[in-house]
């Protein structure tokens, strides 16, 4: 009988003694709770004071960060076709610097109906020039030829035909694994390789 007792005991006991871990308060010797509170000394305060701001800090940096990043979602959803845009626009061909200039101009002086004129005009002197290039100027297998039109990733750069037809010809540029499909009036006879067929 005096065994099942102390059983029973050491049970309320320990059941106490969770029950004080949880709630945080110490138990005496007894088994009796503590309620007495535990005084913080100055230091003790200090650092809890400190340890609050510092969660408090860190929980407005998440707050702000959160904000920051709803902001960008949101800036970026103002204008969804702007990546194709820019996606277009890294496909430009480069322009020199005087080219930028006058480019520059243009587009800080004139409005945007002036601005769609003048980019309409330069396009149908384009497609004349490139009509009499493909008209007066026949290319030969062999001929130095620089690409002035078509597609912007090989606008600038030289090559050498390899087969010409009536309105297409084949090109070969350096870091080009096969010959460029372009038409004739895409391209331009280099000045030297003119003077050749010239005089040829």
């Amino acid at each position: 009988m005096t065994d099942a007792i102390t059983a029973i005991d050491k049970a309320i006991a320990a059941a106490q003694a969770r029950k004080a871990a949880k709630s945080g308060l110490n138990t005496l010797n007894t088994g009796e709770l503590n309620d007495k509170k535990h005084r913080l000394s100055d230091v003790e305060k200090v650092a809890r004071n400190e340890e609050r701001e510092s969660r408090r800090a860190e929980k407005q940096a998440q707050r702000e960060a959160a904000r920051a990043e709803k902001r960008a979602l949101r800036e970026s959803n103002k204008t969804p076709h702007m990546k194709k845009v820019e996606k277009a626009a890294s496909k430009l061909p480069a322009l020199n610097q005087d080219a930028t200039l006058t480019f520059n101009e243009i587009v800080a002086n004139y409005d945007a109906a002036q601005v769609a004129a003048l980019a309409a005009h330069l396009q149908h002197f384009n497609r004349v020039k490139a009509t009499e290039r493909a008209l007066a100027q026949p290319l030969k297998q062999g001929m130095k030829v620089r690409v002035v039109a078509g597609d912007n990733r090989y606008v600038g750069l030289s090559g050498e035909v390899t087969k010409s037809q009536r309105i297409r010809c084949y090109v070969a540029i350096e870091g080009q694994s096969r010959p460029v499909y372009l038409f004739t009036s895409d391209v331009e006879v280099i000045a030297e390789e003119a003077k050749k067929s010239a005089v040829g």
